[in-house]
């Protein structure tokens, strides 16, 4: 096979794994997310596979985008606006308490020096709820807090890629007016991707308007996924923001005037395209997890792993309630893809660069498998496999 064969070759072999890992997982009653990463990181202990992309660069510009606006898109506009404060306050605040608890809790263990320490907080401070989600559909669990949980993840997503480049310009010890400048453009980046996604929905929309061809419809939806983050990008503000904002702004045209005929087709298309871009992203997890090196730090592992879970608990407590719903939260604190790709992606001379990789490996390992199996049982003993569990917001 030529090299462009044979890396289409991998890529469908791939998928083809992922969709029959799944399909088992189904079986199995756990859920997929858990199986593929648990699937990809067995296969790469026992004989390491090279992947035909860069994990890291695939993942934010070419993975990412479709996953946010799908996200964004599905999410109910009604049940956003009810819990819209607690969703801001686990995104920026929460973030930041997040990044900081943990950077903290490893610094004063000695485990790392406290530059360090907080890049490994940023990296480790973005959820990834696919798994949490598919779950609480399957249990009923109420729409505001399935809002919550989704709404916390993709505006976490765009705070903490903001956080991870400050992060980084502090512990490679750049001044202090470098960094106060990095602060204000992070203000700027949030807002500007704000900004950019609702004009690139705006322009969608009036094309959308233009024609009554679902196949059109669903194509400009894709074209704005990636027109609002690369351009954000191009203009250096935050993409995840820019395709977040675009997919809401676009559903809440749709809702105030008949932009399209085909809104059914549209979501069955983007669920589609959810599953396959989420089956990739956790098999290629699995893939790029490298178990052995997570021995190599036991006592920063599990420092790391205590601090991920004691902030999350804070968090939980600070803006959640009532007490099933706080319960729900902290376990659904998964991290995956998003966090590795971060890792991965950090200079080479990075100060404890190895040892933040290594701990990033620890901690998504363990909320993917542990937290992942245990969120299940835990609703049903909690009462949401009936729909119970805590009233919604608007009751």
């Amino acid at each position: 096979m030529t090299g462009i064969a044979g890396t289409a070759a991998l890529l469908v072999g791939l998928l083809g794994v992922a969709v029959l890992v799944a399909l088992l997982a189904e079986r199995l009653k756990i859920p997929s997310a858990v199986a593929l990463v648990a699937f990809g990181a067995g296969t790469a202990a026992i004989h390491p596979i090279a992947l035909p992309f860069h994990f890291g660069d695939t993942l934010l510009f070419v993975f990412l985008p479709p996953l946010i606006f799908e996200a964004a898109w599905a999410i109910d506009p009604a049940g956003l606006r009810r819990v819209a404060l607690r969703i801001a306050l686990l995104a920026l605040p929460g973030v930041l308490l997040v990044a900081g608890t943990i950077g903290l809790g490893i610094a004063l263990s000695g485990q790392l020096p406290l530059a360090s320490a907080i890049v490994l907080g940023s990296i480790v401070s973005a959820t990834d709820p696919v798994a949490v989600i598919a779950i609480f559909r399957r249990l009923h669990v109420p729409a505001d807090l399935l809002t919550i949980v989704e709404g916390e993840s993709i505006a976490n997503d765009g705070v903490a890629i903001v956080l991870y480049t400050l992060a980084i310009a502090f512990a490679s010890g750049g001044p202090a007016g470098s960094f106060s400048g990095a602060a204000l453009h992070a203000v700027v980046a949030i807002a500007g991707g704000c900004a950019i996604g609702i004009a690139c929905a705006l322009v969608v929309a009036f094309v959308i308007g233009r024609t009554r061809s679902g196949s059109l419809e669903i194509a400009a939806t894709v074209v704005l996924a990636f027109l609002a983050y690369l351009s954000a990008d191009a203009l250096h503000c935050s993409g995840v923001f820019a395709t977040a904002a675009a997919g809401i702004a676009l559903r809440a045209f749709a809702r105030i005037a008949p932009i399209t005929d085909h809104a059914d087709d549209v979501d069955t298309f983007w669920s589609a395209i959810a599953f396959i871009v989420n089956a990739m992203v956790f098999l290629a997890t699995g893939l790029v997890l490298q178990i052995g090196r997570i021995g190599d730090h036991p006592l920063l592992v599990a420092v790391a792993i205590v601090a991920v879970v004691l902030s999350r608990v804070v968090l939980a407590a600070l803006v959640i309630r009532p007490a099933t719903w706080r319960v729900t939260f902290v376990f659904a604190g998964i991290r995956g893809g998003l966090s590795l790709a971060l890792a991965l992606a950090l200079p080479s001379t990075l100060p404890f660069r190895t040892d933040i990789v290594d701990a990033v490996f620890a901690v998504v390992l363990f909320t993917l498998i542990v937290q992942g199996i245990a969120l299940e049982p835990l609703l049903a003993r909690l009462g949401f496999h009936n729909g119970s569990g805590g009233p919604s917001l608007s009751s």
